[in-house]
């Protein structure tokens, strides 16, 4: 009978155990849903910050994020640091010229705070886009604030100047703290559900952007040549800022939106895209730019997108062209030039296509500004709804 009762007691102990887990807050990311996003760019946000005060900007934010999820989107990705400045309060960089018109200007009211609150509201997730590395387009220092950190790194190897403009230079030390924390900011301060960035890397292949820092490298023993150096320089910045992340907070996920050809990313903008899509530590996603028709000669959509499917060991997601819809596709070559003019139901296709396959986990859509009150929309909203939930 004591044995009877002995057992009962440790089942009733087993079944309550299994009942009540102890779980250590953001042990375990949370599973994602099947994603539906759209991008929004700095640009776009300029248009309903500029001329806004708190009220205005939070009337507009609210109207947009509600016909979004509306429409079927479940995502949000909002481009909060596009050229080494914020849409925030930042601590490390200067508010953007796009917030209000000037860079380092003062920060009336917080943009990324309000779209967070906004979207959560509409039960939409939210995703800060940052570009790590670009501070400028042009190389004229008189065009940052004072305050923008590039004017202290003038004249130092910290930067890169080219004929594309002025970037944070990789292989520095200072830089990849100064990104790391800059991330860190927003993920202790803003309930943000991700980080993305996007394409940017290394602004381009001459040896002389950075040899000094190259030569400093070698006389240090280093033994890497120079374009498998550069490729490290990225990796640890993207490793920096996945562990930085995520000891912050496990639910928030990390992910990088490269260029779609993956050769092409390792060669020229020394990105590995392969090691952070197959190596753990480096991302949680993938969403690489398929920006193609289905007749485009050089990168047709169906195989670029298995390209990457073959590649890829991580959640993987597809950014689409709306962007392109009603245009010319400038480099699709002759078959596919005309392929967005002549079709008003590419990116449903894809949509189509794209929820067929197990492995790709949703998509994103370029951009905001392109949903419009055509044939090209309404028929990219019917794919949404039967694209998985």
């Amino acid at each position: 009978m004591y044995k009877k009762i002995i057992l009962s007691v440790f089942i009733l102990i087993l079944l309550f155990a299994g009942c009540t887990p102890v779980k250590e807050n953001n042990s375990e990311p949370i599973e994602e849903e099947y994603v539906k996003a759209v991008w929004i760019t700095y640009y776009e946000l300029s248009g309903l910050t500029k001329d806004s005060d708190e009220s205005t900007f939070k009337k507009s934010i609210n109207k947009v994020f509600k016909e979004l999820k509306s429409n079927g989107f479940n995502r949000v990705t909002v481009q909060v640091r596009p050229y080494a400045d914020a849409f925030y309060k930042s601590d490390y960089f200067p508010v953007s010229s796009y917030v209000f018109g000037e860079q380092g200007s003062e920060l009336i009211f917080d943009p990324l705070a309000i779209m967070v609150e906004t979207a959560h509201k509409h039960n939409l997730k939210i995703e800060a886009w940052i570009n790590p590395y670009r501070i400028s387009n042009s190389k004229n220092f008189n065009e940052l604030s004072e305050d923008n950190i590039a004017q202290k790194w003038k004249d130092t190897d910290n930067l890169i100047v080219c004929d594309s403009g002025i970037y944070f230079n990789p292989a520095s030390k200072e830089v990849n703290d100064l990104i790391v924390n800059g991330v860190k900011e927003i993920v202790t301060n803003y309930e943000v559900d991700s980080i993305c960035f996007d394409d940017y890397f290394y602004p381009e292949t001459s040896e002389d952007i950075d040899k000094n820092s190259f030569k400093e490298y070698q006389k240090n023993k280093g033994e890497l040549t120079l374009v498998d150096w550069r490729r490290e320089n990225v990796n640890n910045m993207i490793k920096s800022v996945y562990s930085a992340i995520k000891k912050i907070n496990k639910n928030v996920t990390f992910g990088i939106s490269p260029a779609s050809n993956i050769d092409n990313n390792y060669t020229s903008l020394y990105a590995d895209v392969r090691k952070w899509s197959t190596e753990d530590g480096f991302v949680d996603y993938i969403c690489p730019q398929i920006y193609f028709g289905f007749k485009n000669e050089s990168q047709p959509f169906m195989k670029t997108t298995k390209n990457w499917i073959q590649m890829a060991d991580c959640t993987l997601y597809i950014a689409l062209p709306l962007y392109k819809a009603e245009s010319e596709d400038e480099f699709a070559g002759d078959s596919g030039i005309k392929e967005f003019v002549e079709n008003n139901d590419i990116i449903a296709r894809q949509v189509n296509y794209i929820s067929k396959l197990d492995s790709i986990k949703g998509y994103y859509v370029f951009s905001y500004s392109s949903l419009k009150d055509n044939e090209e929309t309404k028929n990219l909203y019917s794919a949404m709804a039967n694209s998985p939930q």
